[in-house]
């Protein structure tokens, strides 16, 4: 069953306390919203993350930006070259699709917002991810299946975008290869397909639930370029 959703990204000049709410509440009213999101720069916590939890919204996650450059993701693959012969990714067929929705339908996301939410949970977070994966499809992303000695350990998607950047916009290991190292070998293809592109800069976004992602891309090469304060608010 789905939830009629908005999502609010503040990004510059925070308007004042009162006008905040204001300006969320007309926005839920308008499309009529019982899930409302507000993302807003680590750098105005009075302004807007406070303001809205007086008014009743959790501070959820903080999502934290990333940045790969050529040169860090080359350093990263010469640092772990005793594995990369073993190292492969390809670009997803129908057949590799049903693979990673099965493992999705597993539930490898359980970190996120939607995931540790009460009003949600998991099986609803995974879905969620499934469906996002065929919009992003439709929009001109591609899923490419990551793989250790030719066998399935995860999965990535990558959109490109102007200025030869792209957007990291999804990753997930297997169920059967969630072990830190595995991770890493997903991380890996994912800089292998980057370097093979004609791509200068990859950027993403981690969940600041999600430790162990997190260090392996601090590990791997990826620079952070900024947190936003995640909040939600729940209307019956």
């Amino acid at each position: 069953m789905g939830v009629e959703t908005i999502e609010i990204d503040v990004e510059n000049n925070p308007p004042p306390h009162r006008k905040i709410i204001d300006m969320v509440e007309d926005f839920r009213h308008q499309y009529n919203a019982k899930y409302v999101v507000v993302k807003s720069s680590t750098r105005y916590p009075a302004e807007i993350s406070l303001s809205l939890q007086d008014a009743g919204f959790w501070l959820i996650e903080n999502q934290i930006s990333l940045k790969l450059t050529r040169e860090n993701a080359i350093k990263a693959l010469e640092e772990h070259k005793e594995f990369l012969d073993d190292i492969s990714y390809r670009l997803a067929d129908e057949s590799d699709m049903q693979l990673i929705y099965s493992e999705i339908e597993k539930g490898i996301f359980k970190t996120d917002r939607i995931a540790l939410d009460p009003n949600f949970g998991v099986e609803i977070a995974n879905r969620r991810y499934a469906f996002w994966i065929k919009d992003a499809l439709k929009n001109g992303a591609h899923v490419y299946l990551s793989l250790y000695e030719n066998k399935p350990v995860g999965f990535f998607v990558s959109k490109s975008t102007q200025n030869k950047k792209s957007n990291g916009l999804l990753g997930g290991n297997f169920t059967n290869s969630e072990s830190y190292l595995q991770g890493a070998f997903n991380f890996l293809a994912g800089h292998k397909c980057f370097l093979d592109s004609n791509i200068n800069i990859n950027q993403t976004a981690v969940s600041s639930n999600n430790l162990d992602v997190l260090r392996l891309h601090l590990m791997l090469g990826q620079t952070v370029t900024g947190i936003k304060n995640v909040l939600v608010k729940h209307y019956d």
